[in-house]
């Protein structure tokens, strides 16, 4: 009795198919082995819980400045702001450096660290005069997120972690508003507001129109001006809290717990329009204070290096 199946030869574009469908299927099995993580370090804190594959050393560093961060924040905002007081262990992904970074947590784009709950993801940069800014900028949005429970306009949300990341650190000590210039985005800080004058500015496209941080709309693209929209949400906010002696910092922690909208931010701050000109001028302030100083004349300048 004869077979009732026949064999058939496959066809060129089926045979293509089944070549095609191997490269994928080895491609994606390369990629997965070789962004495959394996932590060497587990360290437990008060707050957090970091994963780490960076030498301990640098691991406890990123955990001790993890702490002076949740402590600075916590007592900035923590007087208006409802905040969990017994969270869950706040959890970390510390990589030894940029490149297993980049590899193993699957970052495509630009990123030196990025916040995915329940995860905040970095590495030490050991070649760079502040190791942990960055981690600093996505630690902030975890607290906003999972400490804070806050749910913010994108200006509020970056600009509170740009003004915590950008922080000095002195001993320990992180100082929210005592400017680092060699974090993100204070080292940029050239390219904002850059002929002095607010209309020739606005002109020019070194200041975004105020309103257009605010409700995130009529600006320009944020994929041209990614710096800019940095500069700009990081300097209000260091505006908001630190300028003419705290003199906005309660209508602002209000801003905070209603989300950042232009109708809170003109109830508790003022109209969008008068606030203008005077963010504008603690740019000015803040671009003289930081003109040409590294991190170290900067430390001395604000008196905060007790040591010779």
């Amino acid at each position: 009795m004869t077979s009732r199946w026949k064999h058939r030869e496959l066809t060129g574009r089926e045979k293509r198919f089944l070549v095609y469908l191997a490269v994928l299927v080895a491609g994606v099995g390369f990629y997965l082995w070789r962004s495959r993580w394996n932590p060497t370090v587990t360290i437990r804190t008060a707050h957090f819980v970091i994963l780490s594959s960076a030498p301990t050393n640098q691991a406890w560093e990123i955990a001790r400045t993890s702490e002076s961060l949740y402590a600075a924040y916590t007592k900035l905002l923590g007087a208006r702001l409802t905040l969990l007081t017994n969270p869950h262990p706040l959890r970390m992904k510390l990589y030894r450096d940029r490149e297993e970074f980049r590899r193993c947590a699957h970052v495509f784009g630009y990123a030196e660290a990025y916040y995915r709950n329940p995860y905040c993801h970095a590495y030490y940069d050991d070649n760079g005069p502040n190791a942990y800014h960055w981690m600093l900028h996505e630690v902030t949005h975890q607290l906003n997120a999972e400490v804070a429970q806050l749910d913010l306009a994108q200006w509020l949300d970056e600009g509170l972690a740009d003004y915590f990341g950008s922080s000095l650190l002195p001993h320990g000590q992180l100082l929210p508003g005592t400017v680092d210039i060699n974090t993100y985005p204070a080292w940029w800080i050239e390219h904002i507001a850059t002929s002095g004058d607010l209309e020739s500015d606005l002109s020019n496209g070194s200041v975004i129109p105020l309103r257009a941080i605010v409700t995130g709309r009529g600006g320009p693209s944020l994929n041209q001006k990614v710096n800019l929209y940095y500069l700009e949400w990081w300097t209000l906010v260091h505006f908001l809290f630190d300028s003419e002696e705290g003199k906005y910092r309660e209508g602002t922690l209000q801003v905070l717990r209603e989300g950042g909208s232009l109708k809170s931010f003109e109830k508790h701050i003022g109209p969008v329009e008068r606030i203008q000109p005077l963010w504008y001028a603690s740019v000015g302030r803040l671009k003289r204070a930081l003109e040409g100083r590294d991190f170290r004349a900067l430390y001395k300048l604000q008196h905060l290096d007790r040591h010779p």
